[in-house]
């Protein structure tokens, strides 16, 4: 099975299931149309949907459940095969494949039904799975709403409970609280580590990993702007240089001289980038300070245009191969790659949206600074970080990117309430001891 990405003649990006035989599989390529594409969803959801769904047939596959069989003839899946279920959606696919693997070497001798259990038993498997929570969470609500629909539309005349039970034992999207408290699930960096980082990808460093003048400069902005305006991956890489067709996306502001950069929200119908970077929040207009733009118009000005064919490249960062007789705009995996890249030279992985995490964490210490002045309000601070990063003001994403330095925070309380009873301790207890011997 694999999930094949394709574009429509509209321009619309969209992702379709094929089966072992290069045939769509039929239900799960509605499932999606329905419920996520005629939805409006973003097309990396459909994507990312369509992932979780090829997952759960390979787990159906090894636990032996024949779900649209079991569904046309009404005998719905059990509490025991949803618990297998969940079990295998805590493990990464590769790790969920290997296990397969390791069971059907174990089991390559004998055939027989009654010691496929025995099998299965002999395959050690992580109880508590190696993604995180909120992986996990997402994968079984597909599933649930997924098998929920497969039974109420193959066998109509039977309540379906699939979308019910596998809710029901999903768990919480970001941990139990005992997970909340694992500092090394933290996904945003310390400073010294953001310091390295940026260190490392300085055009001049001698650990940096490229080799190329125009890749280390460009490589430089785009770390430099994911971890100053906290954006997503995909809404940098739809920021636009100007063409025939449109402004550049970055813009001086006649009235004070200052810069921004718009982030926008709507879909490019004309990318023609395999997977199509988009723009899960609201648009917005972010600033840019002076070490921002130099960094800008130095790479825009002084590298871009090495790249072959850049000129009629809409988009502001482009590969740069010079044995190609034209460029492309830079696509989600080139950037991917790009950080692991550097993940290599600073010895701990980084990644992307890390850099999002880490502004909201560096926002809220700043906020917090503020507040303590007198210079502005928690209400206020929240209302700007929701402006900030895209969010509606219902949204809870603040809450969690927040978390981190929250946790931080109470950790640090709570120390300086110990130590400080311990210094009245220490000051106290003991001392009427010797008043009392003399």
């Amino acid at each position: 099975m694999q999930v094949k990405v394709f574009q429509m003649a509209s321009g619309e990006s969209y992702s379709i299931l094929l089966g072992n035989d290069g045939m769509p599989l039929p239900y799960q390529n509605l499932f999606v149309t329905l419920h996520y594409r005629n939805q409006s969803k973003a097309s990396n959801t459909c994507h990312r949907v369509f992932e979780y769904l090829c997952l759960l047939e390979e787990i159906c596959q090894f636990e032996k459940i024949d779900l649209i069989e079991r569904c046309k003839t009404g005998d719905f899946l059990t509490k025991k095969e949803f618990e297998n279920i969940k079990k295998h959606s805590k493990l990464k696919v590769v790790s969920f494949r290997e296990m397969v693997a390791k069971h059907k070497s174990s089991n390559v001798v004998s055939i027989k039904v009654k010691k496929l259990e025995t099998a299965r038993a002999n395959v050690v498997i992580n109880p508590e799975g190696d993604i995180s929570p909120q992986t996990t969470y997402n994968r079984l609500t597909v599933f649930a709403y997924y098998i929920g629909w497969l039974e109420e539309e193959l066998f109509p005349s039977k309540d379906s409970m699939a979308e019910f039970e596998l809710k029901k034992i999903r768990g919480d999207k970001f941990g139990t609280s005992d997970e909340a408290l694992d500092w090394g699930d933290w996904k945003s960096l310390e400073l010294i580590q953001k310091m390295r980082v940026l260190d490392v990808v300085r055009p001049d460093s001698s650990e940096n990993p490229w080799k190329s003048k125009s890749l280390r400069y460009r490589n430089q902005l785009i770390v430099h702007m994911l971890f100053a305006i906290g954006c997503r991956l995909g809404e940098l890489l739809k920021i636009r240089v100007a063409t025939d067709h449109n402004k550049s996306d970055i813009r001086r502001r006649d009235q004070d001289g200052r810069y921004f950069a718009m982030i926008r929200s709507q879909t490019d119908l004309n990318d023609t980038r395999k997977r199509r970077p988009e723009g899960k929040t609201m648009g917005r207009y972010v600033p840019l300070d002076r070490r921002l733009v130099e960094m800008y118009e130095n790479y825009l000005i002084q590298y871009r245009p090495n790249a072959t064919g850049s000129e009629h490249i809409e988009y502001l960062f482009v590969t740069h191969n010079h044995k190609v007789q034209t460029n492309a705009a830079l696509s989600m995996a080139q950037v991917q790659k790009v950080f692991r890249e550097i993940s290599e030279v600073v010895g701990f992985r980084i990644h992307p949206h890390m850099a999002r995490h880490t502004w909201n964490d560096e926002f809220s210490a700043y906020a917090d600074k503020r507040i303590a002045e007198g210079k502005t309000t928690e209400a206020k601070a929240e209302a700007n970080r929701q402006k900030l990063m895209g969010w509606t003001e219902n949204s809870k994403s603040a809450q969690r990117y927040a978390k981190r330095y929250d946790d931080k925070r109470a950790v640090a309380m709570a120390l300086d309430l110990q130590e400080e009873q311990s210094t009245t301790i220490k000051s106290i207890v003991g001392q009427y001891d010797e008043d009392i011997d003399m």
